[in-house]
């Protein structure tokens, strides 16, 4: 299920460019006001959130040295999970003021609304960056490296770390597949508190089982989705 938020800030305000902690600290705080056991345990819960959410999408902007400044103060944010106990517990804790503050920033919610989930899946486009990693054997030994899709790498993580998530989720293996061709990539280089990532905003064709697809749209692809990686929309060439 994806929820799509219209939020708005005062005219002129910069965001910063790396600002998916301090919207995932937003998105923690509202499910804590609405249900601080749910809360601790979702964050408590060291292997999978199971949700995930895009970058602000500005409608009019500028790029400045030191962000991305919103001319009308419209953005939109999307937020997505397979489970409807986040939903639930977010959509409630947004409703005990209207307001989400994000870092120094204060947006106030102007229309949420449920969107449809896609009947099928062929192309997919990121609305977050991708990020996956793999230890390799140094000479100091094992040392985490990012991958790109220039790695053949990035294809096989990112296969099984959506298996494995569905099978934590559904507590049962998972018997789907679903294959994938990236069309193009922009490699990025993303800041979580003080470590950078580097990650990809992808287009990728996509073709196998829709269930597992789809729990992909819903939870995110790659790692790190809770922090604001991996989300993506279905899109038309």
């Amino acid at each position: 299920m994806r929820i799509e938020l219209e939020l708005e800030t005062e005219e002129f305000t910069i965001i910063p460019y790396n600002h998916q902690y301090y919207l995932a600290s937003a998105l923690y705080n509202k499910i804590h006001s609405s249900n601080p056991e749910y809360a601790e345990r979702l964050h408590s819960y060291q292997k999978f959130k199971f949700f995930t959410f895009s970058l602000l999408q500005i409608r009019k902007r500028m790029i400045k040295k030191d962000g991305i400044e919103t001319i009308d103060g419209k953005v939109n944010l999307y937020i997505s999970s397979p489970s409807v106990e986040f939903l639930e517990n977010f959509i409630s804790g947004l409703l005990e003021d209207g307001m989400l503050k994000v870092g120094d920033i204060e947006f106030f919610v102007k229309k949420a609304k449920i969107l449809p989930t896609p009947e099928k899946f062929e192309v997919l486009k990121t609305l977050s960056p991708i990020y996956l990693k793999t230890l390799v054997d140094t000479e100091e030994g094992k040392k985490t490296y990012d991958l790109l899709p220039n790695n053949s790498k990035f294809y096989e993580n990112l296969k099984k770390n959506l298996k494995k998530k569905y099978e934590a989720f559904y507590n049962k293996k998972c018997d789907l597949d679903f294959e994938f061709e990236v069309l193009k990539y922009k490699p990025k280089r993303m800041r979580i508190k003080n470590t950078y990532h580097k990650c990809s905003e992808m287009v990728f064709r996509v073709w196998g089982d829709y269930e597992l697809i789809k729990f992909g749209y819903d939870c995110g692809f790659g790692e790190k989705n809770s922090m604001g990686f991996g989300m993506v929309q279905a899109i038309s060439l």
